[in-house]
């Protein structure tokens, strides 16, 4: 049996270069910024009466925190946030659009080190603490080449295959001779050793290509097989080369 693979080719800097400027932002780390809060937690729904008595707590702590006191330390002892209590409410890094509008106005509008006034969310009343900045900063072309190489590398060569197996299948359509469809594709044209319906070794092994190899339109009509895909972008067909029928 005759078989042939497709394979791909590798790409220049400069196409490179250009996909790195058309996806900048992609490599455009956002800034972050470092945040603690304090939750005085009530009802969305709580009545006005409710939502005052926590606005007035949210106020009277943040005078205590203006008057010296530890943010952290008065965050472990009077912040309802469990999941942030124990470490001083400490929140960690946070990015844009991971937080409610509101907190995220307040917290873009401090300055490294402030802490805002309460600041009103579904949650209850917060007293936010900015701690630290970490600027925007995009990623330069050689930091994320290796990147690009292997995405370019990945899209081009599906591309690439699904180009070139198309127009194989059309060529062998029209003359099921593999050595001439190999001669206009400049690909390699192999054999395999004799082999029965138990396989072979090599690609005789595939299951698929021995089904297809003791199919009747192969084995019997002598038409070229159907496109049998060995792996991503690997394709083969195979064609009756020697055929020695079974000893009575």
């Amino acid at each position: 049996f005759e078989r042939f693979l497709l394979g791909m080719e590798n790409t220049d800097e400069a196409t490179l270069k250009q996909r790195y400027e058309d996806q900048k932002a992609k490599f455009t780390a956002p800034e972050q910024r470092q945040a603690s809060h304090i939750l005085v937690k009530v009802d969305k729904n709580a009545n006005a009466e409710v939502q005052k008595a926590a606005l007035e707590k949210a106020k009277a702590i943040a005078a205590e925190i203006n008057a010296g006191k530890d943010f952290a330390a008065v965050a472990k002892e009077k912040s309802d946030d469990l999941g942030s209590k124990a470490q001083g409410g400490d929140l960690g890094w946070l990015e844009k659009g991971l937080t409610d509008p509101a907190f995220e106005t307040a917290l873009w509008a401090l300055k490294k080190g402030e802490v805002s006034a309460p600041v009103l969310s579904p949650e209850g009343y917060h007293l936010i603490q900015l701690r630290d900045v970490r600027e925007g900063k995009i990623k330069s072309f050689e930091e994320v080449k290796a990147e690009l190489a292997k995405q370019y590398m990945e899209t081009e060569n599906e591309r690439r295959y699904s180009d070139l197996a198309g127009k194989l299948v059309d060529a062998l359509g029209n003359d099921p001779s593999l050595a001439n469809a190999a001669k206009q594709f400049n690909l390699p044209v192999q054999k395999t050793a004799l082999f029965t319906r138990a396989g072979g070794e090599g690609i005789a092994a595939n299951p698929a290509v021995i089904k297809a190899a003791f199919a009747p339109g192969v084995l019997v009509e002598g038409n070229t097989s159907d496109a049998i895909t060995l792996a991503p972008n690997h394709v083969v067909f195979v064609h009756l080369d020697q055929h020695e029928k079974p000893v009575q």
